[in-house]
């Protein structure tokens, strides 16, 4: 890829360049894209394939069928069976998730910092997309003219448009609600071959400045949100959430709060402005680094001070 492309790509803080791939003045994410000669309409990557039957009914046998008799088997209980798509009958996978170990580097100096006590009564938690501060919550926003359903749809559009090109950013058009268009990005992503090294490449150096664009966006946008956001004080937001260290905990919320309470009488410190060059300085939460909490702390900050 041309170098100069690729630069002029990868700023993300002006989106203009997503105009012609995401389409505009949109009020729902659900715009029909163009459609194939036979006259079939696009479907989401995660849901194609969902939904299908075989139209050729047999009549109903007194035998059972092998896929009953697979279905009553018990599940094997051999140890071994660590199969990376292995599921238990009530849904559950039969191993641990392993996360990354995330490491803190030793606050400098000469950087502006801020402190917040832990208690229980300090802290709020938040996780899926019933909460108003999650990326997966449904509240639409404007970037630059551009309408997107939620912060999630703006960040996976983002990473989209510069890791695989417009045209490829474009297929999201396809997903309604913030959790098909995380699941779709991946399907995507996979399709189009793009090396994990380069999407972690990609969320170490630009996810925080996305994120952080669009989120103080959502706020100053919505009113209610910005006074929900107002009224949780300088209280420690943080994500609860068990598959993710990076932006999240690393657990659920049972665990976080356990933490919490094991660490009364102790503070956080962290970097006042929170950037990809001193992520490395946040302090940890129970397992993770739980950067889009401090994050929307700095929005906070930042819409309390423009208000003031």
């Amino acid at each position: 890829m041309d170098k100069t492309k690729k630069q002029s790509a990868v700023g993300l803080q002006e989106t203009q360049s997503l105009a012609s791939a995401l389409p505009e003045q949109r009020p729902k994410y659900v715009q029909i894209l163009q459609q194939e000669k036979n006259g079939s309409t696009p479907q989401s990557p995660v849901s194609v394939g969902a939904g299908t039957s075989n139209t050729n009914t047999a009549a109903p046998s007194s035998q059972p069928t092998e896929s009953a008799k697979t279905a009553n088997k018990k599940p094997n209980g051999n140890k071994n069976n660590k199969g990376k798509n292995a599921v238990l009958p009530n849904g559950k996978r039969p191993y641990k998730v392993y996360l990354k170990k995330q490491e803190v580097v030793a606050l400098p100096a000469d950087i502006d910092t801020r402190e917040m006590a832990i208690s229980p009564e300090n802290v709020v938690y938040f996780s899926g997309p019933n909460h108003f501060l999650s990326a997966l919550y449904a509240a639409p926003v404007v970037v630059d003219g551009n309408e997107y359903n939620s912060v999630e749809h703006y960040y996976q559009a983002c990473k989209l448009y510069v890791l695989a090109g417009q045209e490829t950013a474009a297929k999201l058009k396809a997903s309604e609600t913030p959790l098909e268009v995380k699941k779709s990005t991946k399907v995507i992503l996979k399709e189009a071959k793009i090396p994990a090294k380069l999407i972690s490449e990609w969320k170490d150096k630009e996810s925080i400045g996305v994120l952080k664009h669009v989120i103080l966006h959502k706020f100053n946008q919505n009113e209610e949100l910005k006074a929900k956001l107002l009224e949780t004080g300088d209280k420690i937001l943080i994500q609860t959430y068990l598959g993710d260290s990076y932006f999240a905990a690393g657990a659920n919320t049972k665990y976080v709060s356990t933490w919490v309470s094991r660490h009364v009488n102790q503070s956080l410190k962290y970097p006042k402005e929170v950037t990809a060059d001193n992520v490395k300085y946040l302090p940890l939460v129970a397992n993770g680094k739980n950067a889009l909490g401090w994050i929307l702390m700095q929005v906070r900050d930042e819409i309390r001070e423009s208000s003031a």
